[in-house]
């Protein structure tokens, strides 16, 4: 499943640890890997193929197939990766959540704007994520929302292609009082069960407790060792809108792992939607 992976850089040492997370993924992957840098004026592709050089360098890249590129972007940085996303439309991205001049309180706005362009979900290394082995599970989060539950299968896949396990959590909220009679881990365990008869694997669940959703599924997938969280862009709030959810946004910055991020697809739907008519 991933075979060519696309990493945007910007020179920043934080840009450049989506490329620590991409190299780890292509180990482990056997998948090439390509790490983009794009500029906005003519003099300046000289020294970013130079950085580009030197960084990759610094790096363990033996027995990978890993390139470099500069592209001379004439609008935007996400505009130029959507595009060579385009090219080859079964590439992974792998990007950092935030480069040079971001605020890390907000997802970076070429992070948010490549997620309105491409119809494939990214994975984005937030400030606290290391780059994993990617031995560990994936943490696939959920809440009720069919938009939360679009996230199950590509973690099931994402499973399979690394050979760990998915594991489906939900958190309860502490405040909201459950029957007795109710048995609070039946939605996840149903999902599990579920994804494990579609994808022929095991699929484990947990029901976790707490007021903030990101702070309880961050400090799981750091006990489990996760290699990454899968989340939906949006889950009960924020559907409207193609811009990243406020739950999925405090999911990378708090992550201490990589976070797939996975555009619902009824927004999918319609932004394709949107470019057909306005190609037409």
């Amino acid at each position: 499943m991933v075979q060519h992976i696309i990493v945007p850089v910007d020179g920043s040492d934080a840009s450049w640890r989506a490329a620590d997370t991409a190299i780890e993924l292509a180990h482990r992957c056997d998948a090439s890997v390509e790490v983009v840098e794009v500029v906005f004026d003519q003099p300046d592709v000289a020294e970013a193929v130079a950085r580009l050089t030197a960084r990759l360098s610094e790096r363990d890249t033996a027995g990978l197939d890993v390139a470099t590129r500069v592209e001379l972007a004439p609008e935007s940085v996400a505009q130029t990766v959507a595009a060579l996303v385009a090219e080859q439309p079964d590439a992974t991205v792998v990007m950092a959540s935030h480069g040079r001049g971001r605020s890390a309180a907000l997802l970076g706005s070429v992070t948010e704007e490549l997620l309105q362009r491409i119809f494939g979900p990214i994975l984005v290394v937030g400030p606290r994520a290391t780059a994993p082995a990617f031995t560990g599970p994936i943490v696939a989060t959920v809440d009720g929302s069919d938009a939360s539950e679009s996230v199950l299968p590509l973690a099931a896949a994402w499973g399979i292609e690394l050979g760990v396990e998915p594991w489906i959590v939900e958190v309860a909220d502490p405040d909201v009082v459950v029957s007795p009679d109710l048995n609070e881990s039946a939605y996840p365990a149903r999902l599990a069960r579920k994804l494990s008869q579609e994808s022929g694997h095991a699929v484990q669940f947990d029901v976790l407790h707490g007021r903030h959703v990101h702070d309880e599924v961050a400090s799981y997938a750091e006990t489990l060792g996760a290699s990454l969280i899968v989340a939906s862009t949006h889950g009960r709030t924020g559907m409207s809108r193609f811009v990243i959810g406020s739950t999925a946004a405090a999911f990378v910055r708090h992550a201490p792992c990589p976070v797939l991020l996975v555009r619902p697809p009824h927004l999918r739907d319609r932004r394709i939607g949107q470019v057909q008519r306005q190609e037409a």
